[in-house]
């Protein structure tokens, strides 16, 4: 018979493992942040190669086009898709809105998938009418026709939609003075027109919040993401550019008087923002700049949230915030897309 081992087996006591185990706590505190902000850094740039695929795909449409940006929104005469700028029907019922996005991914230019953005949910606000299928509809949304479920009623544009035009470069439907309901209409504009193409901004990102960019109606949402956003305000007709006199000048970058100060372009805190809905609409008194995204690294101001993409008329893609882009002028010298006196007034204010 062997004799017993005096051996013993030597193991972590409990005050070691407690160590270990905070010094793994410690290590994850660490390295959690700088995951976050690689994982939204490469976010910012799968939207940033998403926007200028969007852009190289409007440059072949203008190459197409006779150099003539396309509407961002009409409403087609007929249940195939047929239209025409002056003889619209007077909804989007019962044939849905032909967006910009459809001229440029039903040739094959660019992949729906383009429209998209990772930091939305689903990859982007959906259709104003979603149509047939369950997944392109969000929960708590309502369509033009009422509905609150898939059907027929579907609008020609991506089923997911993170970007957003440049009203003053890609109209609304508005061609009419019926439509518009003032003295001045919308028009076609030429790219040639643009005095600054490499310093004017065609697209950008919509705010992440898809509720925020619609109307509220019968304690639901019905989605507005056709829309393109003005940036200006007229110091006669405010933010209803179709109201001034034709003869009238006097568009100007943000509105002056606000309640803290002039330098804030009309923009609200991002938490504030987040809360509204149809900020797209100039009835609701809130600045459409407000639905421009905020939600990449950078910016340094916590009250206005961070960056977007944006896209400009040259197709290059910069990174800035929603206010900078205000401030430095990047949205044009001139309301291009309107009739009338278009002249930007504070162009070289600071």
């Amino acid at each position: 018979m062997s004799k017993p081992s005096n051996t013993r087996l030597v193991g972590f006591t409990l005050v070691e493992l407690l160590v270990v185990v905070s010094i793994i706590a410690l290590l994850i505190s660490i390295l959690l942040p700088s995951l976050k902000t690689a994982r939204n850094q490469a976010k910012a740039v799968k939207c940033a190669a998403n926007a200028r695929q969007v852009g190289q795909a409007t440059s072949m449409y203008l190459a197409e086009n006779q150099a003539f940006f396309p509407p961002a929104y009409i409403y087609p005469t007929t249940q195939s898709g047929a239209w025409s700028l002056e003889t619209q029907s007077t909804s989007a019922v019962p044939n849905g809105y032909l967006h910009w996005s459809y001229f440029l991914y039903s040739g094959g230019k660019v992949k729906e998938e383009a429209f998209e953005c990772p930091n939305f949910d689903k990859g982007g606000a959906p259709r104003t009418n979603p149509g047939p299928l369950e997944e392109d509809w969000n929960a708590g949304q309502i369509d033009d026709g009422n509905n609150t479920s898939p059907n027929t009623l579907v609008d020609r544009q991506a089923p997911r939609m993170a970007y957003t035009a440049n009203a003053a470069i890609i109209p609304r439907n508005k061609f009419t003075p019926l439509l518009s309901g003032g003295q001045r209409i919308n028009r076609l504009v030429q790219e040639n027109r643009i005095k600054r193409p490499g310093d004017t901004i065609l697209y950008t990102e919509y705010l992440s919040n898809w509720r925020a960019l619609g109307i509220s109606q019968s304690g639901q949402i019905l989605v507005k993401s056709h829309r393109p956003v003005n940036v200006f305000y007229h110091l006669g007709s405010g933010g209803n550019e179709y109201q001034a006199p034709e003869t009238n000048p006097g568009f100007i970058y943000g509105k002056i008087g606000l309640p803290r100060t002039a330098d804030d372009y009309g923009l609200l805190a991002t938490g504030v923002v987040k809360n509204k809905t149809n900020i797209l609409d100039y009835t609701s008194g809130i600045a459409q700049i407000n639905a421009v995204g905020r939600d990449h690294p950078g910016g340094g101001d916590q009250s206005f949230g961070g960056t977007a993409n944006f896209t400009f008329l040259d197709n290059h893609v910069e990174r800035m915030t929603p206010l900078q882009s205000l401030k430095q002028r990047k949205w044009g010298d001139r309301y291009y897309s309107l009739s009338g006196e278009i002249e930007v007034l504070n162009m070289t204010a600071q």
